[in-house]
């Protein structure tokens, strides 16, 4: 597994979520014990859109989408959550690429004429405590 710097001012729009992983144990008369699992067993996951990207900046984070895809780690600064470069998987190895066009293009709808891409992807941060 490799680490893959993406380092593009690409962010639109981040939600951070916490959950902990959890065991259960039920003993049959409503009676349970919860425990944290291990010793990282907090996950912090990220929901992110891309702003409209270029052509160039499209070509540079989907290579290291397609790279993450196939478990490799994003290295990257989701400010404001964070200032300094944390390593990230993609969850579910997964990821939607959107086409949107440009703002200053006709109103009417052509093949011809700018177009743009959005990106939309959830991260789970690696090694979270």
């Amino acid at each position: 597994m490799a680490d893959v710097n993406l380092s593009v001012e690409l962010l639109s729009n981040v939600s951070e979520s916490f959950t902990t992983r959890v065991r259960k144990f039920g003993f049959g008369d409503g009676y349970e014990q919860i425990a944290e699992d291990g010793i990282n067993s907090r996950i912090t996951e990220y929901s992110i859109t891309t702003r409209p990207l270029s052509d160039a900046d499209a070509i540079q984070v989907e290579i290291a989408l397609v790279a993450a895809s196939k478990g490799d780690y994003l290295v990257m600064t989701l400010r404001p959550f964070s200032t300094s470069p944390r390593r990230f998987r993609l969850k579910d190895n997964s990821y939607n690429k959107q086409f949107m066009k440009g703002p200053s293009d006709n109103p009417i709808i052509t093949t011809n004429g700018q177009a743009y891409v959005i990106y939309q992807f959830d991260l789970v941060e690696a090694y979270s405590s």
